[in-house]
């Protein structure tokens, strides 16, 4: 990088971190917030609609695992495709290529004609699900400043408790009387916010820099700062801005081998650790739960099941909340390692309780697990440069993905053998090694601008 065009991407950068919370923010805060609820209500609805799918296609319980299995590998391969993908293509191309995906396969569900048919719609809606949250959380790390970054990403990420609240209701309404290929209509919905993506959200101006693309990054934050303030910042407020060093260009080449590269290993490996025990614990609570399977073994008919949904989503909304309010004034480590380590004791409660006390504790999972879902991905985000920082995100959920299309089939082969109330215990521990995992990486990021962090030391 030429030296006029590294003092301009500075300044660039500067004048990103120096925009206070506008009403641009709040536009790409509700885009963002819409295409993941969308997902959310897609991943729950599914769970809810399973039990009506194996009786009309006579699965049994191990069947129904891997029909659920085949949507979650979907998931798994999603993530890691656009993840890496956003770091050749730019994250807005792959946000507006995973949105469609997501909404055309989504209401194809709704057509399936036999088992062959709702597997394969099911796994490509998955597949452009599972890239939307890597690149959503990666776009948002990107455009918002260090000082409200943890709290701006994972309030995004609050609305998967809203998709999951939304799904609850709509089950309720529409199984019972229009059956369950009624609630993958709303699978179309979502393409409507690619009109708005189109008008409104710009590609990220740290992606833009990292390609060596210095005049688009600048015509974006020119655009940025007049719908957020209304004029470009002045040359007194540019100055007064903390500057970094700007992150070179980078020519593409295979990231994801560079999560190995020396200095990155331990960290890539320590993450994926925590990414799978997370989404075996969380996907296995969020999606086994409205189905007949490890309640109906305890007892719980299938609408108290999808209660408990309703329930877990209402906790998880002030589990993102105040998880990221707290990771932007205490930190990321000491809060997230604190939410792991609970949440294993929440997930044991729910394992023993009953009556009245499955609905407290039911509240309680749901109150940690989505809070470390969105606070997560912010950090291993910020743990990143640039050229990497998709990826990383990408292959972070990816890895974790393996939890969580293990969970249907091994809970499925359990249930079959009357085990299923054990596999809460697995979630239980799961979460206990995610925490010693988590301490163990050992950066902490808070406030902090992203070049500053990934610049300090390789991680």
């Amino acid at each position: 990088m030429a030296v006029a065009d590294e003092a301009k991407s500075a300044e660039l950068i500067a004048r990103l971190e120096q925009l206070p919370f506008s009403r641009w923010h709040r536009s790409f805060f509700i885009l963002a917030f819409f295409g993941i609820m969308f997902d959310a209500a897609d991943f729950a609805l599914f769970g809810a609609a399973l039990p009506p799918i194996a009786r009309e296609f006579g699965l049994g319980p191990a069947q129904s695992g891997l029909l659920a299995t085949v949507g979650l590998v979907g998931a798994f391969l999603g993530a890691l495709f656009w993840g890496t993908v956003s770091d050749y293509i730019g994250r807005r191309t792959s946000f507006q290529a995973t949105v469609g995906i997501f909404a055309l396969f989504t209401g194809l569900v709704a057509a399936s004609w036999n088992v062959a048919s709702l597997a394969t719609f099911r796994f490509l809606s998955n597949f452009g699900l599972g890239g939307e949250v890597p690149v959503t959380s990666t776009l948002a790390s990107e455009f918002s400043p260090g000082r409200i970054r943890g709290s701006m990403t994972g309030n995004i990420m609050a609305a998967f408790p809203v998709g999951l609240i939304v799904a609850a209701v709509l089950s309720l309404l529409i199984i019972p009387t229009l059956g369950w290929r009624a609630l993958f209509v709303v699978g179309v919905v979502p393409a409507v916010l690619l009109f708005f993506v189109r008008r409104y959200m710009p590609e990220s101006v740290r992606y833009l820099l990292s390609k060596g693309r210095v005049a688009d990054a600048e015509r974006t934050v020119v655009q940025i700062e007049q719908r957020a303030i209304g004029r470009s910042l002045t040359a007194e407020e540019i100055r007064a801005a903390p500057r970094v060093k700007p992150e070179l260009a980078v020519p593409t080449g295979v990231t994801v081998f560079e999560l190995f590269a020396p200095g990155r290993a331990r960290t890539t490996v320590l993450v994926w650790i925590v990414s799978f025990g997370f989404l075996w614990a969380s996907n296995g609570i969020l999606f086994m739960l409205p189905t007949p399977t490890i309640l109906t073994q305890r007892g719980i008919p299938l609408t108290d099941a999808i209660a408990f949904q309703l329930v877990q989503a209402i906790g998880g909304f002030f589990g993102y909340s105040s998880c990221s309010f707290l990771i932007d004034r205490y930190g990321r480590r000491p809060v997230l390692f604190l939410y792991f380590f609970v949440g294993a004791f929440f997930h044991l409660a729910f394992a023993m309780s009953t009556g009245f006390a499955t609905y407290v504790t039911a509240f309680l999972v749901g109150w940690v697990n989505p809070g470390v879902y969105g606070a997560t991905s912010v950090y291993v985000g910020e743990l990143h440069p640039t050229h990497l920082r998709a990826t990383a995100v990408g292959w972070f959920f990816g890895i974790g993905r393996i939890g969580s299309f293990l969970v249907p089939s091994v809970v499925g082969f359990m249930l079959a053998y009357g085990l299923g109330g054990w596999t809460l215990y697995t979630f239980a521990l799961a979460y206990l090694i995610a925490s010693i995992a988590l301490i163990a990486v050992g950066v902490e990021t808070k406030g902090r601008v992203l070049e500053e962090i990934t610049q300090a030391k390789p991680v």
